[in-house]
């Protein structure tokens, strides 16, 4: 079937290429020039200073390029994984759709042409995921480039992210006032609690790329399952789960999502909210994350 060979090609252009062997040039060995600028009464402190911060710059570029080889291997793994299963579920249906009845055929075809779709849709997902996770890295690699002192930076993918925004929410009691005065309300923030409850329940599972919850969760994977908890079905990736109503920080309310373009953290009240780190964890509620540009507050159950 075309529907199998497209999809297959497809999912194999879309598989990242590994990245390139790479060793950072060793600093030379200078270690005549001190004996030599006491021989000759000079001065080597600012030719210490620079070959220091060479060497924090040398580390810091070691640590980088070694960090992005791991989201990429595992985004390679995901879909060569994605490309079995979409195999393992296409031969049966293409098998079907070469049956005598046309009925059957026809409804197998569609089947087929179904899971084409998705398999494709779910592979950009990884791809989405993957460029969330190099952004940061790239950050701090163009800052190297930069020139910026290594000495001012701090921990691993954090030197893109601004500092922490306050985020001012209402208290509990502001929104149950609000919930009872108007019965819709009630209804999405009951719908909210069930989805906040079960992904509360998932505190300490790891993060897992593209996981759902066999053995982890990514951040949508988390809220999605979460929600369909609460009888509620969203979409599966982070950007795409801005649905439902935007809502400010002041109407926040149990079972709201902050969206970013990389990430979706789910709001649990009392200015906290739980999300997929590594692993489920429950933070302060943020609108910035490693630099991804935050898309606002939604409630998926409002209309």
């Amino acid at each position: 079937m075309n529907e199998i060979v497209s999809t297959l090609k497809h999912l194999d252009a879309l598989r990242p290429p590994s990245l390139p062997a790479f060793e950072v040039p060793a600093l030379p060995d200078l270690a005549a020039l001190h004996p030599l600028a006491e021989a000759m009464n000079g001065e080597t402190s600012l030719i210490d200073d620079t070959l220091r911060h060479h060497g924090l710059q040398r580390a810091d570029l070691t640590r980088l390029v070694s960090s992005a080889a791991a989201p990429v291997r595992s985004a390679q793994q995901d879909l060569v994984a994605l490309g079995m299963s979409f195999l393992q579920r296409a031969l049966p249906l293409a098998a079907a759709a070469l049956m005598p009845d046309p009925a059957a055929a026809l409804s197998a075809r569609a089947e087929l042409m179904r899971l084409a779709t998705n398999t494709a849709q779910e592979a950009l997902a990884h791809l989405g995921q993957l460029e969330g996770d190099l952004r940061p890295i790239i950050a701090d690699l163009d800052s190297l480039a930069a020139g910026d002192d290594p000495e001012l930076r701090t921990t691993p993918q954090m030197a893109a992210e601004e500092p922490p925004e306050p985020v001012r929410v209402e208290p509990a009691a502001h929104v149950e006032e609000r919930v009872v005065d108007n019965p819709e309300d009630a209804g999405d923030a009951a719908a909210g609690q069930r989805a906040v409850d079960a992904a509360l329940t998932q505190l300490g599972r790891p993060y897992v790329w593209g996981g759902t919850g066999e053995n982890g969760f990514d951040c949508s994977g988390l809220t999605q399952w979460a929600y369909r908890q609460a009888g509620v079905e969203i979409p599966r990736t982070a950007d795409q789960q801005a649905v439902g109503t935007q809502v400010s920080a002041e109407e926040l309310q149990p079972g709201d999502l902050a969206v970013w373009d990389g990430h979706v953290a789910m709001y649990i009240g009392d200015g906290q909210m739980v999300e997929a780190g590594d692993p489920v964890q429950t933070n302060p509620v943020r609108t910035n994350n490693m630099g991804m540009a935050f898309q606002g507050f939604y409630r998926p159950t409002a209309q």
